[in-house]
């Protein structure tokens, strides 16, 4: 079926068409565009600067637990922004116009939080980011054995409860896909909508690079330095990666599992119900898009329907964008999804509940319902 999905056409003077002069109008300004490149630069910088030091207390904590405890922590969330400001832009090749560099900057700044760059984006831009949501074809909702994420998976009693023990799954997420995902995705296949996928052969080394540094940046150089046995150095490992996870997870989680987005069903002919561009507006929730706060830490990610839409634009526009967004959506008759962070949450959890309840009916096309 996935081979075969498709989008509705593209209406002549509808949502994107409507959009599209406005987004270029407004991206059409030298000024802005400097500004923009100024501040992924001191996004670059910041975050870079914060990995630095929290990485420099580490190794200087002495025989202190605590300070090196801390230290882990905010090592890992300072890598965790570096990554989702930088390392994001550079997958989809907006923070320099040279491809290689993108993608350079990307694996220098994935390194610290284990995952391996290259796959990501392969299976961020070629799966994730085509179907948003559509089972089969979205790798992000691929049903697995912890949580019910999507209305159209099939439902087990252990799911019941998910809405409790999320967190506790959410938690695992980093070390899972650092050291169980990212190995089983190299060897697979296919992967959602992806078949017969053949990675280059120097990606294989690329990989095995990556996870090199990574083990010595958590391991290999702290032996050195500091007087903490292995079994202490693992601890540290995974209290950062285990915060970070969580971070991580519920900035992004209520952006697509939520009550307000839709889950889109195929029809027999294998047609989804929209145009691409309503597509990705009505699979997506923005959290607190207009907050300059939350605009610079989270990476584009509170402004998601921007990020769907303009995905080859860097994130630092998607706060300007957004409102054009929402404005050409009302007036076209759909639902822009817009939440505060704590909303965002909350609805994430009253989605999960749903999804655990028992199902009485096969799905229609889309809005999760518990049965």
């Amino acid at each position: 079926m996935s081979g075969r999905i498709s989008f509705q056409p593209r209406p002549a003077n509808g949502f994107a068409a409507q959009l599209r002069p406005l987004a270029e109008r407004l991206l059409d300004d030298p000024a802005r565009l400097r500004r923009g490149r100024r501040l992924l630069l001191v996004k670059g910088l910041c975050f870079g600067g914060l990995a630095a030091l929290a990485y420099g207390g580490l190794l200087s904590a002495g025989p202190s637990p605590a300070q090196a405890a801390l230290a882990a922590v905010a090592f890992g969330l300072a890598a965790l922004l570096l990554a989702i400001n930088i390392g994001h832009d550079g997958a989809h090749g907006t923070l320099v116009r040279r491809r290689g560099l993108n993608h350079l900057l990307q694996f220098l700044t994935f390194v610290p939080i284990g995952v391996d760059a290259y796959l990501w984006r392969f299976r961020h831009i070629a799966s994730h980011h085509v179907f948003p949501n559509v089972n089969g074809s979205d790798i992000d909702i691929d049903a697995n054995a912890f949580l019910r994420l999507s209305p159209n998976q099939p439902w087990r009693g252990r799911f019941r409860f998910q809405h409790l023990y999320a967190p506790a799954v959410y938690g695992l997420v980093a070390l899972h896909s650092t050291w169980v995902q990212d190995y089983a995705y190299l060897f697979q296949r296919d992967l959602a909508n992806a078949r017969d996928i053949r990675h280059p052969w120097p990606r294989y080394l690329e990989f095995a690079l990556g996870k090199a540094i990574h083990v010595a940046l958590w391991f290999g150089v702290p032996a050195l330095v500091l007087p903490f046995s292995v079994a202490e150095l693992l601890g540290l490992y995974l209290l950062g990666l285990g915060v970070m996870s969580v971070v991580f997870v519920f900035m992004l989680v209520g952006t697509h599992f939520s009550t307000a987005a839709l889950f889109p069903v195929p029809d027999a002919e294998g047609r989804l119900g929209h145009d691409f561009a309503e597509h990705a507006l009505v699979t997506s929730i923005d959290w607190a898009p207009a907050s300059p706060i939350a605009g610079f830490l989270a990476g584009g990610a509170n402004t998601h329907a921007a990020h769907h839409l303009f995905p080859r634009v860097p994130h630092v526009h998607y706060r300007a964008l957004t409102p054009l967004i929402a404005e050409t959506a009302g007036r076209n008759g759909l639902a822009y999804n817009r939440r505060s962070f704590p909303g965002m949450v909350a609805d994430h959890f009253r989605f999960l509940y749903r999804m655990g309840r028992p199902v009485t009916a096969p799905p229609s096309a889309a809005r999760p319902q518990g049965g």
